[in-house]
């Protein structure tokens, strides 16, 4: 088989799979839990939620940080940066990099997503100092450590990176849109390697408080495991969740050279935007459409080169309808044919890594041919009538993969991912 050059320099595939999650922490821990559909979903720990409707959430046990990075950093850095490292960590582990190896730092950059940043943690602890003993007694380096880009600075300096950088707030589709910026910039010749993901922990008094009072969150508290429930007719919101997810991404020429493990390749991204209202979705799918068409025809892979969609599915009333609606509008009759599933019925919604823990369970099912369950898949509902893959995961074959993901002010993002062919194109 012969390869073009130029062609496998402008391709951009995924080498490594990081993640932290309530359910796992590493690829192989959370892929388990997400192919069982084990919830991570359960009472929340660690603060008062008395005076919150919702009082469940998906939280990250068992982690210690300082198994990623400096303790004195760690000490110092926010638990949404913690996160951003260890997952950072994990992808560059599992593409078998090394970096004391020959390593250019100039060429190697990172890109991650989150939509509260350092309000979690961080602001939870410099409110209460506030509160307490008045501005004098704030630890100096707190505004920074709050700063969205604290997390993707905190990478470059454990990783030692130098190149391309950049954080994006776009809410739920934030790393996705990481992803779509990095697949740019290898492209374009400017960096060999980039990580890319997203990372939230707002698991916290003023994360909690701030979405109970805009009432996104579920009220199923009775049994926290099955109150995550897209697509099913007795669904009233999400669950907040926390943890990174990130993955590494090179040119296929330099994966290939390297005899790298190739999940996937990036093919193509698209987003729009409703333009109506910063929490109200619009429940007709319409947008949401465009970016399924517009990435698709960036990726040059037709409707019916996909196989397999990996859903933003939150349990939203009318994202999910929106999601469901879109597809119909793209695929016609065969969405019913296509399976479609939520990770975030085991996993919860962790806003800006939602979607990275989607790209990282898209790239696992590509390399094992299994399609995870949508659980808590009781009570179908009629407007909401595709193949969820209810409750079972389902072994298929799949080529092409739909991921799409939307955000609060009514910004939806698609990408499009294969199983790399290296004499496609």
């Amino acid at each position: 088989m012969s390869w073009s050059s130029n062609n496998l320099r402008q391709r951009v595939v995924i080498t490594g799979l990081g993640v932290v999650s309530p359910v796992g922490i590493g690829k192989d821990a959370f892929w388990d839990a997400v192919v069982q559909g084990r919830s991570g979903i359960d009472w929340i720990k660690g603060f008062d939620t008395s005076d919150m409707y919702c009082r469940i959430a998906g939280q990250v046990h068992d982690f210690d940080p300082t198994q990623y990075m400096d303790a004195k950093e760690a000490k110092r850095a926010g638990r949404f940066s913690h996160f951003a490292v260890a997952a950072a960590r994990l992808a560059v582990a599992d593409a078998g990099l090394d970096l004391n190896d020959g390593f250019d730092p100039y060429q190697a950059g990172a890109i991650f997503g989150t939509s509260l940043a350092g309000n979690g943690n961080v602001a939870d602890e410099l409110y209460k100092q506030f509160a307490t003993a008045g501005p004098r007694c704030i630890e100096v380096t707190s505004g920074t450590q709050l700063a969205a880009h604290a997390a993707t600075s905190h990478v470059f300096i454990q990783l030692g990176f130098k190149g391309p950088n950049s954080t994006v707030s776009a809410g739920c589709v934030a790393s996705l849109d990481a992803v779509n910026t990095a697949a740019n910039i290898l492209r374009s010749g400017q960096a060999q390697i980039m990580v890319a993901g997203g990372t939230e922990a707002c698991i916290s008094i003023i994360g909690m408080s701030l979405l109970c009072k805009l009432g996104v969150l579920t009220r199923h508290n009775e049994r926290p495991a099955t109150a995550s429930r897209p697509f099913d007719y007795t669904r009233d919101g999400l669950v907040l969740s926390e943890g990174a997810g990130a993955v590494v991404m090179e040119t296929a020429e330099r994966a290939i050279e390297r005899d790298a493990p190739i999940y996937a390749e990036v093919c193509g991204y698209s987003s729009a935007t409703e333009a109506h209202h910063l929490v109200i979705a619009d429940p007709s799918g319409k947008e949401l459409a465009h970016a399924f068409r517009t990435a698709l025809r960036s990726s040059k892979v037709n409707s019916q080169g996909i196989d397999y969609v990996c859903a933003h599915g939150i349990g939203n009333r009318e994202y999910d309808l929106a999601e469901t609606q879109a597809l119909k509008m793209v695929l016609g009759r065969r969405a019913y044919s296509i399976p479609v599933s939520s990770i975030k019925s085991t996993t919860g919604q962790s806003f800006g890594a939602g979607a990275a823990w989607q790209l990282v369970s898209s790239c696992m099912t590509l390399a094992t041919g299994v399609v995870p369950p949508t659980i808590n898949y009781r009570v179908p509902d009629p407007e909401c009538d595709l193949d969820y893959v209810p409750n079972q995961a389902r072994q298929a074959r799949v080529n092409g993969i739909m991921l799409d993901s939307h955000s609060f002010g009514g910004t939806h993002g698609s990408l499009i991912v294969r199983r790399f062919n290296g004499a496609r194109g």
